[in-house]
């Protein structure tokens, strides 16, 4: 029974660190200087 418990809570853990690792990972990307990897432009060309 705690040895179940134990595995379920290390499960648990592992997701949270992949998890915060791709958060991570994500918020390092989007703070780079190259915005090549923009979902959208920050600057709006007027178009007329």
């Amino acid at each position: 029974m705690f040895k179940a418990l134990r595995r379920i809570l290390a499960v648990f853990a592992f997701v949270a660190v992949v998890l915060g690792l791709m958060k991570q990972f994500f918020d390092w990307i989007a703070q780079s200087e190259d915005d090549n990897h923009e979902v959208f432009d920050d600057e709006h060309e007027d178009v007329k």
